[in-house]
Formats: C-alpha cells, structure tokens, sequence
C-alpha cells in the first residue's frame, strides 16, 4: 500500500508541474506575435523609370526618403496614417505584367511571385509607399507617378 500512496503522490505532483509548464509555453507562444514582413522602416536607394521614360529631378529628389510600417500606424514620407489597414496579394509574373505593364526582372525582381501589399488609410497620404511589391525581406519596390522606387529596409 505504501509503494501504490508513494506513486499516486509522485503523479499528482508531476501532472501538476507538466501541466503548469505547458499552460506557460501556450501563453508565451500566442503571446509573441512575429511582426509582418513589411513592418519596419524603408528607405528609398534607386528609381526605376517605367517604360522609356527617365529618372526626373523630382524623382531623385524622393531617393533617401523614408517609410515606416507598423500594425498600428504607417508615415509615408511625410504623412501620417494614424489607423492603416493592410492587404496582401501574391501577383505571378502574369499578373504582375498586366497590372504594372513592366517586367519584374526590369525593376530586380526574379520571375518568382511577387507579393503586392496595398495600404488603405482613412487619411489623406502620400502616393509614395501606399503599395509595397515584396519578393524579399530587405528589398522592396514602391510604384509612385510613373516610377519604381527602389527599398531597403533600415537596420535597426
């Protein structure tokens, strides 16, 4: 009897602990929450005139600019977007022709899909930044009047 209360003991205390420590790798595991691809601050490196067109003053003018993401905001240049809503779209080489009449490969994409993320806000912004084409982490392309802008994210 005693080995059978030594073993019924030895499980409740233990359940107890296995139970304690699965309930805080849930919490911890739902509780970080991995920020969005996008979400950081972009700077603008190069300029892509689309078609035959070339680089304007005004758009070298934009190169060094930056854009910032984040869930609960967005300031693109110099506007604010204090509520932005964000959608995703994944655009293969097809679409992404039809859409921006350009190659991917003319602004330094791959022929791989491109993800096409659209910002909406409810206040006025700036045309600069309002739509990300992402295929990679550190690197992105803004269309913005006529031209692709070229974004690196910032190294924090």
């Amino acid at each position: 009897m005693k080995i059978i209360g030594h073993v019924k003991r030895f499980w409740k205390f233990h359940s107890l602990i296995i139970g304690a420590f699965g309930i805080c790798a849930l919490t911890l595991g739902c509780a970080i929450k991995e920020p969005a691809v996008y979400e950081g601050t972009w700077v603008v490196t190069d300029a892509y005139p689309q078609g035959a067109s070339s680089v304007s003053d005004s758009a070298e003018r934009v190169l060094g600019s930056s854009v910032t993401y984040s869930a609960k905001s967005a300031r693109l240049d110099q506007s604010t977007c204090d509520v932005p809503v964000y959608k995703s779209e994944r655009l293969n080489s097809d679409d992404f022709l039809f859409r921006y009449s350009v190659e991917q490969q003319q602004i330094g994409f791959t022929s791989d899909d491109v993800i096409e993320i659209t910002l909406s806000c409810s206040s006025d912004t700036s045309d600069l930044g309002r739509t990300l084409l992402l295929q990679q982490d550190a690197y992105a392309v803004t269309p913005s009047k006529g031209m692709f802008f070229r974004l690196e994210k910032a190294k924090i």
